[in-house]
């Protein structure tokens, strides 16, 4: 993995033979912002991730880490997410559109194949946790 990208830090919360279970605040872009307590209260939320050692290194629980992803499986995950959706909605609404000239129709059957993709992804949802799996490593300051 020699081209990483750091997603985000994180603390020990549990250690298993194989994996580290990380916690992460998954915070809105509200949350950052200085005016955040004028405009409206911060969104942030807690969630574990399961990872595995990226070094062979070994932690302790309370220990500050990093969650890294490879650029390359991260860039697929943004494709397979957005983009092949996105692209599939236009070039559906626009062949239903050709087809049927009717705009509800058009867009009742892009939607359709959008949520059939999403279904289609749910159900290969553990081969993609191995493909695009979080590693952590040790916190650097």
């Amino acid at each position: 993995m020699s081209k990483e990208n750091v997603c985000k830090e994180g603390i020990v919360r549990a250690i298993h033979k194989d994996s580290v279970d990380v916690e992460i605040i998954i915070s809105s872009a509200c949350s950052g912002c200085h005016a955040k307590s004028i405009c409206m209260p911060s969104d942030q939320k807690q969630e574990i991730i399961s990872a595995k050692s990226l070094y062979g290194e070994t932690f302790e629980v309370g220990e500050k880490v990093e969650l890294v992803l490879s650029n390359a499986s991260a860039n697929k995950a943004v494709i397979m997410a957005y983009v092949i959706p996105f692209l599939q909605l236009m070039i559906t609404l626009v062949a239903c559109y050709l087809i049927f000239h009717t705009e509800l129709i058009s867009v009742l059957v892009s939607l359709a194949s959008v949520v059939i993709y999403y279904i289609i992804l749910k159900k290969f949802n553990k081969k993609f946790d191995k493909e695009f799996a979080f590693f952590v490593k040790k916190h650097i300051e």
